[in-house]
């Protein structure tokens, strides 16, 4: 089975700029259409069908908007995420083939995790939702990647914080977790696409290389430096943390998700590993810090 009609939620987001630009440059040639709320002023590149649907995603309007639509990817926002319930319930009323829910970071949820952080609910319970679905002829894939690494540096979830220029490292900094540009999660999803059937109904792990805080911070300070450095204790840093959540401190709330895979985890080798099955190939850590720098220089100019 091929698909030819991709349809795409959030084309202007993050993960949904990138995803537009290689489901366009596919080999495949898809007939590429772009779900977009009626109050939002994105452009789009010619060539792409634009469809506008109300800003609360009715289901009957969304729906109508996917008809003939083989695949839907949602690229949502954090807070967009509750919404994928309606476009699920309309991949199904359109009879859409494949859906791509907004997962695209971490894989493994902790209980504690669940409970303090919604947006985490959401998409586990989100998860579950489509596999329940399964038989229907609606089919899922999940692409995750661990942390954007981009983003994870610019934002201060690496717990770089610029504009005091202080990095809070967990234990040395020492500690090598799973990181992914933006622009090889996007390869991934479309790849998955070309790829249907190896594909089908599974989480997959995607990756650029592992990392630290340290090699990070070393990189950062080449450039920018003058950076205080403050060291704690992973165990006692976490534990602060989710008091203070609990507290209705959610300032708090980025840090616990760094927190939970920042101890060190591993993508290759695990029986969900996706870069080998979709022929995905890594980008380098000096690829992605010169991608992060473009980003960084247009953000000081902005």
């Amino acid at each position: 089975m091929a698909f030819k009609s991709i349809c795409l939620i959030g084309a202007s987001g993050n993960i949904g700029v990138p995803t537009l630009k290689h489901l366009l440059a596919s080999e495949q040639n898809f007939k590429v259409t772009v779900i977009s709320r009626e109050s939002s002023t994105a452009k789009f590149p010619d060539g792409v069908t634009v469809k506008r649907v109300p800003d609360d995603y009715a289901v009957d309007k969304l729906t109508e908007a996917f008809q003939g639509i083989d695949v839907v990817i949602g690229a949502l926002s954090m807070m967009g995420m509750g919404e994928q319930y309606k476009i699920i319930d309309a991949c199904l009323a359109a009879k859409v083939k494949r859906y791509f829910p907004t997962e695209f970071g971490l894989d493994e949820l902790p209980d504690w995790l669940l409970q303090l952080r919604e947006m985490f609910k959401i998409k586990h319970d989100v998860r579950d939702y489509l596999i329940s679905k399964e038989g229907t002829g609606l089919e899922w894939t999940s692409i995750c990647c661990n942390a954007f690494f981009e983003m994870g540096i610019a934002s201060g979830f690496f717990q770089l914080f610029w504009k005091d220029k202080k990095a809070v490292l967990l234990d040395g900094g020492e500690p090598k977790w799973v990181a992914c540009t933006l622009d090889t999660v996007a390869l991934a999803i479309v790849k998955s696409i070309e790829k249907p059937e190896a594909s089908k109904n599974r989480i997959l792990l995607v990756e650029d290389f592992r990392t630290s805080q340290k090699e990070i911070l070393v990189a950062v300070q080449k450039k920018v430096p003058g950076w205080e450095v403050e060291n704690v204790e992973s165990g006692p840093w976490l534990e602060k943390g989710k008091e203070a959540v609990r507290n209705g401190d959610n300032s708090q709330l980025g840090k616990l998700t760094f927190g939970t895979f920042a101890q060190g985890n591993h993508y290759e080798g695990r029986p969900e590993y996706g870069n080998d099955v979709l022929g995905v190939s890594k980008k380098s850590f000096s690829e992605a810090m010169d991608l992060f720098w473009k980003d960084y220089q247009s953000l000081q100019t902005s």
